[in-house]
């Protein structure tokens, strides 16, 4: 289960050419994740097909934009980005921490997605969303027919997975961490004193 944990920390970047740092969470054949870090000025030569501002101002965009970039962008403040490379990422969207959008699925716990779909029990399509748990919420045990990948943008939450074998891993997550939940677990998430998550789910397809 590939996890990194506080990847919004000073360590760990690469030097990806002047006023740009990049930190790899994910490379797969379907999915990849990307952390990004510009300074005043730096330009993001390849922004992948979506792009996350999570800090600062990437063109003329501030944190909560969702881009589909057609070309590099650059940063008159300087940034921290999440640059995803995938199939079916959803429509881009000018702010999606902001209030518009939220659904409702149980006491405390709200749910946005940036792709269209219909959002079942079965959890087997392809989603991407966000996710905000209110404090002392949780998300009630649930199977996971594919991998899941989350990266926690605030906040604080315990998981607990239940794998086929019916051995137990508990952990606790913080903002900056990154994980991939691996296919054909049991997986439930509290949260007491509230997170927001970024989730993206493998589709049946590709699994």
């Amino acid at each position: 289960m590939p996890s990194h944990t506080a990847t919004f920390s000073p360590a760990g970047w690469t030097e990806a050419g002047p006023g740009v740092w990049t930190k790899d969470l994910l490379q797969s054949p379907g999915d990849s994740f990307t952390l990004v870090r510009l300074g005043a000025g730096a330009v993001l030569s390849d922004p992948g097909d979506r792009v996350l501002v999570l800090e600062g101002t990437l063109a003329d965009h501030r944190a909560g934009a969702y881009l589909a970039a057609d070309g590099a962008l650059s940063s008159p403040d300087g940034c921290l980005a999440l640059s995803i490379s995938g199939e079916r990422l959803g429509e881009p969207a000018e702010d999606v921490f902001g209030p518009s959008g939220w659904q409702k699925s149980s006491p405390g716990l709200w749910f946005r997605l940036l792709l269209d779909v219909a959002f079942d029990e079965t959890f087997d399509e392809r989603v991407v969303g966000l996710s905000s748990f209110e404090p002392g919420s949780f998300s009630a045990r649930h199977p996971h027919p594919t991998a899941h990948r989350f990266l926690f943008l605030d906040g604080e939450a315990d998981d607990e997975l239940v794998f086929p074998d019916g051995s137990r891993v508990t952990a606790r997550r913080a903002r900056g961490d990154f994980v991939d939940y691996p296919a054909q677990v049991e997986h439930q998430t509290f949260s007491r004193g509230g997170c927001l998550i970024l989730f993206l789910h493998e589709p049946a397809e590709r699994a």
